[in-house]
């Protein structure tokens, strides 16, 4: 579900900053062209894979990707954002004002926007949500760390709600604008933890959860009384008239993609992409294979290190191990040079301009630093022990089998140094639990990227304590956390991209993470029965398929005549890139 904001590297979805983009806080010009395909038609059943089954449904409680997928598709947002100028646009909220000194947010609820049910939005439903999410007793840290920023919440009218900031943020409006509210007379009462973990009430958004099969399968199907379709921004969105996504393993699933039981496929492999892509329907052009050149920001992945606790407390411990990752040898050989090692936390916010050093693979330098670090000798197995017989080893968690290989090798020029690695596979679930609690040595983890920038909450000593917080590695340091602080006032973007890149510089050299790699451009494979943008994807997103495409019938009447006589399509461009199309 990559593309459909997907965890990266199936991993944990929160946002990494990305400061090359500042939003218009003014609402989208009348003039503004809706995004969407006027000649979009609308109908059919989206198939689509998933590899891991959500522990819940409530994105408020489980900030998964493919529950912020369906929670987003569910509950509408207050305010959106064009996807090409990014001026924010009507939805929920018609309207809105902004104190002179930053700090109040009124906002104007649309007087056509209804809950599923008929019953209308109220100022009343936004405070009830404000209120649930405040509530410590409930498990949404994640999502009181930007709402921390507002006092309570006054309901003014039925129609109008105020925000007031305690202090001022560039976020603030972000925060609020994408703000999902919930319908207060279907979820009062009940427990929020638990009661909506495999079922979400109807919503105001464009569809409903109607099936779900746990461990198996869920289901979306479009409302036919979605209130929002009458708003010209909306037109030619959200076209397909169910979504089904199977829960399924990600070879498994590959197979049956070729076989056509889904429509889209995305978890794409380098290996995959260069050498299992040369079977029939590949061939033959029913299934085509795209990379996606635009302005998607980009994240990172890689070893998160607990610094809370040994060996990971020792910066040259950390450093030792980053130098015994041979991320050359790994993107050469596995990955068949479809990447670049990551050399920034802010992939692409340097432009051309000059990043990190990289950290190489290092083994001799790796030794020294651990033998600094008091590991001098080595014990009958051949691991490096300190003075006191304490062996260098730690425990490395992970998830699916993306990088099996990868941390196989990882664990072997590891071991040539002396240093012993315990891989641990786990289920997405125990991952998740442990890594929320933190009792981790060493995780493969990854986070994809946003628009909108704040570096506080990976990067913040703040939150290193909270359960389920973003600061994995427990990051601690005072000029980090001064030049964090010393944002929120500015609202120039450019004065932030430079904040940004010496943040970037003071954590690269501190190795809280062992970087892996990335690259610049998003892969996809997919039936060729689709409409969709001539761009395929928005300027700014790696996916945006359930919002935008649809079921061509002449293409669908071409790809199954196709099939049947065993001919041809013609052939798409392998790749795609936003500003030659734009242009």
């Amino acid at each position: 579900m990559g593309i459909f904001k997907k965890k990266l590297f199936l991993l944990l979805i929160l946002a990494v900053s990305v400061c090359s983009i500042a939003l218009t806080i003014q609402a989208a010009a009348p003039n503004s062209a809706p995004f969407g395909d006027p000649k979009a038609k609308r109908g059919g059943e989206l198939v689509l894979h998933t590899s891991e089954f959500p522990k819940s449904f409530n994105y408020y409680v489980n900030v998964a990707a493919d529950v912020s997928t369906v929670f987003g598709l569910v509950y509408d947002a207050l305010i959106e954002v064009h996807p090409t100028t990014l001026e924010f646009q009507p939805l929920v909220v018609k309207s809105w004002e902004i104190s002179a000194d930053k700090k109040t947010f009124t906002l104007k609820i649309d007087p056509r926007a209804k809950w599923d049910d008929g019953k209308p939005i109220t100022a009343h439903d936004i405070k009830f949500t404000y209120d649930l999410i405040m509530n410590t007793e409930n498990m949404t840290s994640v999502h009181r760390m930007s709402l921390s920023r507002f006092e309570p919440p006054v309901v003014i009218n039925e129609s109008t709600i105020k925000f007031t900031a305690k202090t001022i943020h560039y976020n603030n409006f972000i925060t609020l604008a994408s703000f999902n509210p919930l319908p207060k007379h279907l979820f009062s009462g009940k427990n929020f933890n638990k009661a909506f973990n495999m079922k979400l009430p109807p919503g105001s958004g464009p569809y409903t959860l109607s099936e779900v099969k746990e461990g198996r399968y869920f289901v979306l199907k479009r409302r036919k009384n979605y209130w929002a379709d009458q708003l010209p921004s909306h037109r030619g969105m959200y076209n397909f008239e169910t979504i089904r996504f199977k829960i399924m393993d990600t070879t498994v699933a590959f197979e049956a993609f070729k076989k056509g039981d889904f429509d889209i496929f995305d978890e794409i492999s380098a290996k995959r992409w260069v050498t299992e892509t040369n079977s029939t329907p590949f061939q033959k052009n029913w299934i085509v294979k795209q990379k996606i050149y635009n302005y998607a920001p980009q994240g990172f992945a890689g070893l998160a290190f607990n610094m809370r606790k040994a060996p990971f407390q020792d910066i040259q411990i950390r450093e030792a191990v980053c130098r015994l990752l041979d991320r050359k040898y790994l993107i050469e050989k596995i990955m068949y040079n479809e990447y670049q090692p990551l050399s920034s936390y802010w992939p692409g916010l340097y432009g051309n301009g000059k990043e990190n050093d990289l950290v190489n693979y290092d083994p001799a330098r790796a030794k020294q630093l651990l033998k600094e670090a008091g590991y001098t000798r080595l014990d009958k197995e051949g691991y490096l022990v300190n003075q006191k017989g304490r062996r260098i080893e730690f425990s490395l968690l992970y998830t699916g089998e993306t990088f099996e290989k990868h941390m196989t090798y990882f664990v072997e020029t590891c071991k040539q140094a002396g240093v012993k690695v315990n891989l641990q596979l786990l289920s997405w679930a125990t991952l998740l639990k442990k890594i929320e609690e933190y009792e981790f040595d060493a995780v493969v983890m990854g986070w994809r990227a946003t628009l909108f920038d704040d570096p506080e909450q990976l990067w913040h000593s703040k939150h290193i304590s909270e359960p389920g917080a973003s600061n994995l590695p427990g990051y601690k340091n005072k000029a980090v956390d001064k030049l964090i602080d010393s944002m929120p006032p500015i609202f120039d973007a450019a004065k932030r991209i430079e904040i940004t890149k010496q943040i970037d510089h003071i954590i690269f050299k501190e190795y809280p993470y062992a970087l892996f790699w990335g690259a610049n451009y998003t892969k996809i494979f997919y039936k060729n029965i689709f409409g969709m943008p001539k761009t395929v994807f928005s300027k700014y997103s790696s996916g945006d398929v359930i919002s935008y495409w649809w079921y061509d019938p002449a293409k669908v009447k071409r790809y199954e005549a196709a099939l049947k006589n065993n001919q041809a399509l013609p052939k798409e461009p392998v790749e795609v890139h936003y500003d030659k199309i734009a242009r």
